[in-house]
């Protein structure tokens, strides 16, 4: 319990890192200076006004010096990137990899931010993801230690979203997928391989899909509107760590169309 609430505090620290690349990487603002302060009044933000959740909870909402209100988002942001650590930690135990998959889970959430507000990935974050998960092959049991799957994993997830951008533009007749997508799924790829980044977009699709149907139906986006495509394939792509191996899944599938064909017909 009390590791879980070191994974936890750690999330939390991250998560406060995490706001600060979503608002200022898309700005093409530096991460490093200057220092947190407000975005109103532009005083710096002292350290015991920067403690991850806490001091948004004693400052009630607002800036000490200004007294502007702070978005709810700072807090949820660190509260999400806590919980994921933590998750990251079921998924992986206190291991060597534990760091790596929690790095995964950060890239993930600020990909998710920053591409519903601006739709745009940053390559820092793709580009990273690629080279994180090709240098960590060779201990990632996700891969079975294997260089050559993170290869696959890495070419699989980025030719998959390259032939749905060429099919959609077809079919469209407009771009249907991003750059910024496609370096993304072959970032996810080099971490989990060619099996399971494939159905991270067949899952990520589904709840595209969903969501899609649901903002038209309340007429918040129209038929041929984009919709940003990053949050739903970072959400298929945190949700494969948890399944069985997609190969497992289809066979158990399959042999229940058999059993049910076998009680239909025989």
């Amino acid at each position: 319990m009390a590791v879980i609430f070191i994974v936890f505090i750690f999330g939390l620290m991250f998560g406060s890192f995490a706001n600060v690349c979503i608002y200022r990487m898309p700005r093409e603002m530096s991460i490093v200076f200057p220092a947190s302060h407000c975005t109103k009044c532009n005083n710096p933000i002292l350290w015991y006004d920067n403690i991850p959740v806490l001091s948004f909870l004693l400052l009630k909402g607002k800036c000490r010096n200004c007294g502007d209100k702070i978005s709810l988002r700072y807090p949820l942001v660190e509260l999400a990137c806590g919980f994921l650590f933590v998750l990251m930690f079921f998924v992986t135990g206190l291991t060597y990899m534990l760091p790596v998959f929690c790095f995964f889970a950060f890239c993930m959430l600020v990909i998710t931010m920053i591409d519903f507000d601006f739709q745009i990935i940053p390559d820092e974050f793709s580009v990273g993801l690629i080279i994180v998960g090709l240098a960590t092959s060779f201990i990632n049991p996700f891969l079975d230690t294997s260089f050559l799957q993170s290869i696959y994993g890495c070419i699989v997830g980025g030719g998959s979203l390259i032939a749905l951008a060429i099919i959609g533009k077809f079919m469209f007749k407009q771009d249907a997928m991003g750059g910024g997508d496609i370096k993304l799924m072959a970032g996810v790829g080099a971490f989990i391989g060619w099996q399971r980044v494939l159905f991270a977009i067949f899952i990520a699709a589904f709840i595209g899909s969903i969501i899609g149907m649901a903002l038209i139906l309340a007429k918040k986006m129209k038929k041929r509107d984009m919709m940003p495509f990053g949050p739903c394939l970072a959400a298929g792509s945190l949700i494969t760590l948890f399944l069985e191996q997609p190969s497992y899944i289809v066979n158990k599938i399959i042999m229940y169309e058999e059993n049910l064909f076998m009680k239909l017909f025989f």
